[in-house]
């Protein structure tokens, strides 16, 4: 007999395990396999999902059903329960047509017993797995068919969920009024106790409250969508106020939630290029409009009124603010035009004999011949004085002589109206005034504009 000798071979500690001169295969040791984490029993995951479900967090709750049902052999009712209430979560999430596939499932599986003790709740479950798998809503008298003191009562919620998601609002709060009536007598699948059922009950109030607060601001987005930024925006603020009122996260308040995060960030955006564009018309407005202002003054202290009228009506301006100052100014500017139209007809017909004065003072004997646009003829040695020169007050004077007590009030007022105008242009506010006054006194259309004077706004005349 031969014996086979094995050297053993010491090998530093860099490497692991023992080695021998034979020709013998070092073992791989066999991975250890993973343990699945113990998500607890069927019956302890089902009060858990449950307490997801009544807790408002429908979607996870429903997940939570699904994944309970791949446990393999779940007792009865409790397997049947648990598919009940994965159809009743994916109705609270507003899945409707998820649901309804669990609900048919529940009906064409038929009954789990048809003897026994458990016979009655197994046909129980098909029954109203009927009627909540059928495309057809459900009138609220036929909650009465279910017993509200037992088991039976969760079918009213179920019932009035279904029609709440087919749009029967009103036929879905009266089942939810009838399920507020529901007080098993017994400990039933579906409530623990007082504190699970009031929760359920609640969430019926919630839906049907959540739905007032839904409604109008639903609307109000949809129809803003079309709508200027800022109208959009309000609309949005007013829906973020009635989201903040509703208590459920369920296809409402997801529709709501959508409509905003589609709604509010184009809005701003819209908003903020306005906001933009509007600055740069702002910043154009506003030199345009100083640049005109400069203009019209210079023309009027040359006594052009129709040309200071032209140049400040001309000025392209895009901003309401900037425009509404542009009309006051050719308001005012305009009838000191009239003024001058009309002291220009009176000294064509009439002429002025007391003197005048200049600009500078001086007093120019002999008085006024005639006039036109450009100048005046004076009467000594017909002489011309262009209208830049001559002086405010004297061309006051001039358009005061031509007021006669005997006029018809109509003229009166028309004349006594220019005049002051061009007084309070000349710095004389209480002849001004005065004038004004009387011009509104026997003309009411004047009214109007005495504020105008009385109270003017800042800025140039």
């Amino acid at each position: 007999m031969t014996r086979k000798f094995c050297t053993l071979l010491v090998v530093p500690s860099l490497f692991l395990g023992v080695l021998t001169s034979c020709d013998q295969k070092p073992v791989t040791p066999k991975p250890k396999a993973e343990k699945k984490p113990y998500l607890g029993s069927p019956e302890v995951r089902f009060t858990e999902a449950r307490s997801q479900m009544i807790d408002g967090h429908f979607n996870d709750a429903a997940k939570s059903f699904e994944d309970i049902l791949t446990v393999p052999k779940i007792r009865q009712p409790l397997q049947t329960w648990i598919e009940f209430h994965q159809g009743l979560a994916l109705l609270l999430a507003g899945k409707q047509t998820d649901a309804q596939v669990v609900f048919g499932k529940i009906e064409s599986d038929g009954p789990f017993t048809k003897a026994g003790s458990d016979s009655q709740i197994a046909q129980w479950f098909v029954n109203i797995a009927q009627q909540l798998h059928s495309k057809d809503p459900i009138p609220p008298a036929q909650g009465r068919d279910y017993d509200k003191w037992s088991y039976e009562g969760i079918s009213l919620l179920a019932l009035g969920l279904k029609d709440w998601n087919m749009e029967k609002y009103d036929d879905a709060t009266a089942l939810f009024r009838q399920f507020n009536d529901a007080a098993p007598e017994k400990m039933v699948e579906w409530a623990d106790g007082p504190a699970d059922l009031k929760k359920l009950k609640s969430i019926g109030d919630n839906f049907v409250n959540d739905y007032k607060e839904f409604e109008p601001a639903n609307k109000a987005l949809v129809a803003a969508k079309e709508a200027a930024p800022e109208d959009q925006m309000a609309a949005v603020e007013t829906a973020k106020a009635a989201r903040a009122k509703m208590k459920l996260t369920s296809k409402m308040s997801e529709t709501l939630d959508g409509l905003i995060a589609e709604i509010e960030p184009k809005a701003s955006a819209m908003i903020a290029a306005k906001n933009k564009t509007s600055a740069d018309e702002m910043a154009a407005d506003d030199k345009a409009l100083t640049d005109a202002k400069t203009k019209r003054q210079e023309l009027m202290d040359k006594f052009q009124f129709a040309e200071a009228k032209t140049a400040i009506s001309d000025a392209n301006l895009k901003t309401e603010k900037a425009r509404d100052e542009q009309e006051l100014l050719t308001k005012k500017v305009s009838w000191l035009a009239n003024f001058k139209s009309q002291l220009i007809e009176d000294l064509a017909k009439k002429g002025y004999a007391q003197p005048i004065e200049n600009k500078s003072g001086d007093k120019v004997a002999g008085g006024v011949a005639t006039a036109d646009q450009q100048q005046l003829t004076l009467k000594a040695g017909g002489a011309k004085m262009p209208w830049s020169d001559l002086s405010p007050d004297s061309a006051y004077q001039m358009g005061l002589s031509f007021i006669d007590k005997d006029m018809p009030p109509e003229i009166m007022s028309f004349r006594k109206w220019h005049l002051g105008v061009f007084a309070f242009y000349a710095g004389k506010k209480k002849e001004a005034l005065d004038l004004l006054r009387a011009a509104a006194e026997l003309r009411p259309v004047f009214k109007d504009e005495l504020p105008l004077f009385e109270k003017p706004p800042e800025g140039a005349f």
